[in-house]
């Protein structure tokens, strides 16, 4: 009988796709704005008795300035390093030698800086003092408060009390439009949660910093630098946009190193405030609970003045780009046309295109150039930075290929221009084109089996698009979808004066 089991289980979730195409996906949401602008929404499921949160915050790394790249990512960090109450033993004590720390590094960075200017006085045969040793006596006391600092640290104590209380999936992420916190709990927690988060909230401490600097600058060793299609493809960003703040891939080493506590602080103050967050709660809880917890613990939060929106437009590419990078390491290639953000009516039809190009051993460039051909090892398509709804602004639809050896990137390269030209001037058969709506159809409701899921749906959609019923409008928008639609969109934005190729070469040995 088992093995029957999942035969079922898949004409059931067919039979359920269908039945749901061209229908609202029905929730019964319940919305609860505080008048601090938070906005709350509210999903029962009485299915077990554990529940799932997730916290949207309106910004991200696109939202960081020169000199503060970085910021969104280490404050992230530090969100967990607890509050006045959580995580020391004695608050004050450890403040006073945390400012004392922070006033010795800006010593530090003023006297570094001073020293290249004594050094050129000295190469012009100027008299000028050296002042390495007062660095080297300044740099001391700086470890020196950081050690007594440390000593009033309680490592992880906010983990641990999550943990203890039956947390699970305690984390975050830091994207390019938002960060997003989530955890769920045993359904008797609830308070503890709201207790929990309002603390974080309004009293985070940003302790341990210097330290958790490093951190974030070794995960940018280990994800970036040492990896060479992460340093392709930070290059291929970098090329891909010239103005739009989605041009910085990683944070910059130089800028992480040189973040203070004060920097961090501010980015806080000013963009995680309640008129910028969206709290999705979803599982065995009691709405009418769930507001009351809200309007105790979050709404006193006092909301803030809106910061100044992003201005910036990318400007139309007008001509084709290309980046090299050399790495001991195999060929990799990446194209990159800039397209739609989330808003645009023609941001699905992308959605159409990945799933046709790239999705399973029958997507078209699997099938014609790593199964036909031969001439790749892996061919993909991916958005960035947008995710399953696209991104606040306009953004780049990628390929990316690794070449099969003998074959050389140039020939995988006119093998994926084949492939678009393809797309250009073929109509897309129906019932290829009704399979990947399918798929798409599907993916949504997976995105909804579970609690976590419900509650990161709900919260992305409110955030980014203002409602969460937009949802609906993106299903229906993929039904519409004809083959016209995708021959259109392919001659509008894959062109080549529209398009970025960075191509990976091994370094030559000696």
């Amino acid at each position: 009988m088992k093995r029957f089991l999942p035969i079922i289980f898949l004409l059931i979730l067919i039979v359920l796709t269908t039945s749901l195409f061209a229908q609202e996906i029905k929730l019964d949401v319940k919305e609860h704005t505080l008048k601090n602008g938070m906005k709350i929404l509210i999903l029962e499921n009485h299915r077990a008795p554990v529940f799932s949160t997730y916290t949207y915050y309106k910004v991200g790394s696109a939202n960081e300035v020169p000199g503060i790249i970085g910021a969104a990512h280490l404050l992230e960090h530090l969100l967990f390093k607890g509050t006045k109450t959580i995580g020391t033993k004695d608050y004050q004590k450890e403040k006073a030698l945390m400012d004392k720390e922070d006033s010795l590094a800006n010593l530090i960075t003023f006297e570094r800086r001073k020293q290249r200017f004594l050094d050129l006085e000295k190469r012009l045969g100027k008299s000028a003092e050296d002042n390495s040793s007062r660095i080297e006596e300044i740099v001391a006391g700086f470890e020196k408060a950081g050690n007594e600092a440390k000593a009033f640290v309680v490592p992880n104590e906010m983990e641990k009390i999550y943990t203890e209380n039956g947390a699970a999936g305690f984390n975050a992420m830091t994207g390019y439009d938002q960060t997003s916190y989530f955890v769920s709990f045993p359904y008797n927690r609830l308070e503890l949660f709201f207790a929990l988060e309002a603390d974080r909230i309004q009293n985070a401490v940003f302790r341990e910093f210097y330290s958790e600097r490093d951190v974030v600058l070794e995960e940018r060793r280990l994800s970036v630098d040492n990896e060479p299609a992460s340093k392709l493809f930070e290059q291929l960003i970098a090329t891909s946009f010239v103005a739009h703040p989605y041009q910085i891939y990683w944070e910059w080493k130089s800028e992480i190193a040189n973040l203070t506590r004060k920097e961090i602080e501010d980015f806080y103050k000013k963009y995680y405030a309640p008129n910028r967050m969206v709290l999705a709660i979803v599982g065995d809880i009691n709405p009418d609970e769930v507001i009351k917890l809200a309007e105790e613990y979050f709404a006193p939060i006092p909301s803030q003045t809106e910061p100044e929106p992003i201005v910036t437009v990318e400007p139309e590419q007008l001509g084709e780009k290309r980046v090299e990078v050399e790495f001991d390491a195999n060929p990799e290639i990446y194209i990159a046309y800039h397209k739609t953000a989330f808003d645009d009516s023609d941001e699905v039809i992308f959605k159409v295109l990945d799933q046709l190009l790239s999705r399973g051993m029958s997507s078209r460039l699997y099938k014609n150039l790593v199964d036909g051909k031969k001439i790749a090892l892996d061919v993909q398509t991916s958005e960035f930075p947008g995710s399953f709804l696209g991104a606040l602004y306009p953004d780049i639809f990628i390929f990316d290929g690794i070449p099969k050896a003998p074959h050389t990137a140039q020939e995988l390269e006119d093998g994926i221009f084949e492939e678009i030209e393809k797309l250009k001037t073929q109509p897309v058969d129906l019932s290829e084109l009704e399979k990947i709506k399918n798929n798409l159809e599907s993916d949504f409701i997976w995105q909804f089996y579970s609690n976590s899921g419900m509650a990161a749906q709900l919260a992305n959609l409110q955030g980014l698009c203002g409602d969460w019923r937009y949802l609906d409008y993106i299903r229906k928008r993929i039904q519409e979808i004809s083959p016209e639609d995708i021959m259109r969109v392919a001659k509008k934005y894959f062109t080549q004066e529209n398009r970025t190729v960075a191509i990976l070469k091994k370094k030559a040995s000696g």
